[in-house]
């Protein structure tokens, strides 16, 4: 319990890292005196850092020991926070922003590698539901506590928690994070990778977990413009389309481990393919009818955030399992296609953008259906081993 609960508090902090300060974006900019562009920035250095980091932070957790590169990466976040909250300048907050994408790159790819490694196969999709649940609502939370933090105690009080956050997660981790052999052949260089990319079946794995949650994030990053833009919903009621599906997200995961215990992940993984095809089929209506109402358009969306957790809670642990000591690489790689993909997509529907569901649509139904295809496939191969997800192993396949 006292290992689970390190990696909850890590991955809270992981989720609210980014969503925590987005508030301050307006007083930062009365502040330093910025423009629109130089005040994102401050997101995206973050997020370019924490993506490119995520690689690196994958082989050195398979080749050196999990304890000391998280606790590494955390004592550069803490670093990052520290310059964050006494910026005196624009450059200062920037490198601290980079130097906290920097550093949360290892705790948020291999707190989860740890569970893996000190649990068995069968108890980790239930594990997974409930620090995806807690996280996502932590995640969803953390933009109205940053607004109340900005307004009593200014932008550099966000810093704050995150930069205590980061200590609690750094001292909760040098007492409970066990030691873990790494295996020292294990290459540094980017090819380290390509025995993964080469693993048929692994990249059946991850793609599968890829598409489907790809689909999910790329209708939240375009909600707001959808909603707000394409069907003049106000910000006050936008809150309430955008939480609900976060809620049954959260919900589904927090219950997943009840779910999974009473039906068994056959079942489960089953159930939910055929959810997903409801959800798509709903999604291809309002597209091909150019459906505006934002209750038609959130209904098949909520379908979709409910379903796709138990795949994801079950397939996951399992393609960590793949290829012997890759599970770190493979959680960054498959972390690292996920933001690639959910970026590269954001951009192009943006760009093709014309106020309507058509281009957000397709890309969700063809997502889902990429994704229940290969799914349907592990299935079919029996890869998952469903039915004795007691072994605790999977058989290796190149």
């Amino acid at each position: 319990m006292p290992l689970f609960i390190t990696v909850l508090i890590i991955g809270i902090l992981s989720g609210a890292e980014v969503d925590l300060f987005i508030p301050s974006f307006p007083e930062l900019q009365k502040v330093f005196n910025l423009s629109p562009f130089m005040v994102q920035l401050t997101l995206s250095a973050n997020f370019l850092s924490y993506c490119v980091c995520s690689l690196f932070a994958g082989a050195l957790g398979d080749r050196f020991n999990r304890r000391i590169v998280i606790l590494g990466s955390l004592a550069i976040f803490i670093v990052g926070s520290m310059l964050c909250v006494g910026a005196a300048n624009y450059v200062m907050l920037i490198l601290g922003r980079f130097l906290q994408g920097v550093g949360m790159s290892g705790p948020a790819i291999l707190a989860y590698v740890i569970i893996a490694d000190e649990y068995p196969l069968e108890k980790q999709p239930a594990m997974l539901g409930m620090l995806n649940g807690i996280v996502t609502l932590a995640m969803a939370f953390a933009p109205v506590i940053g607004s109340y933090v900005n307004l009593y105690f200014n932008w550099r009080g966000n810093f704050v928690i995150l930069l205590l956050l980061g200590i609690i997660s750094f001292l909760a981790g040098y007492f409970v994070i066990p030691n873990h052999k790494g295996d020292p052949s294990i290459s540094l260089s980017p090819t380290t990778y390509l025995p993964l990319l080469k693993s048929k079946k692994l990249m059946i794995f991850i793609m599968s977990i890829v598409f489907l949650g790809t689909s999910y994030w790329t209708f939240i990053g375009m909600a707001p413009i959808f909603y707000m833009e394409g069907m003049n919903v106000d910000l006050k009621h936008f809150g309430f389309y955008q939480g609900i599906i976060a809620l049954a997200f959260s919900i589904f995961s927090i219950l997943s481990p009840k779910i999974l215990t009473a039906y068994g992940f056959k079942k489960c993984l089953f159930y939910s393919i055929v959810f997903c095809a409801i959800s798509a089929v709903l999604v291809l209506i309002n597209t091909l009818l150019s459906v505006k109402t934002p209750m038609l358009i959130t209904a098949p969306m909520v379908i979709l955030a409910a379903a796709v957790v138990l795949p994801v809670n079950i397939l996951y642990p399992i393609a960590l399992e793949v290829l012997d000591k890759s599970k770190a690489r493979t959680a960054a790689l498959l972390n690292a296609l996920r933001l690639l993909m959910t970026g590269a997509l954001l951009e192009v529907i943006s760009y093709f953008y014309t106020g309507t569901f058509v281009q957000l649509g397709l890309s969700i139904v063809i997502l889902t259906t990429l994704s229940m295809l290969l799914i349907r496939h592990i299935f079919n191969k029996n890869w998952a081993h469903l039915d004795k997800p007691s072994t605790g192993k999977v058989e290796h396949y190149t």
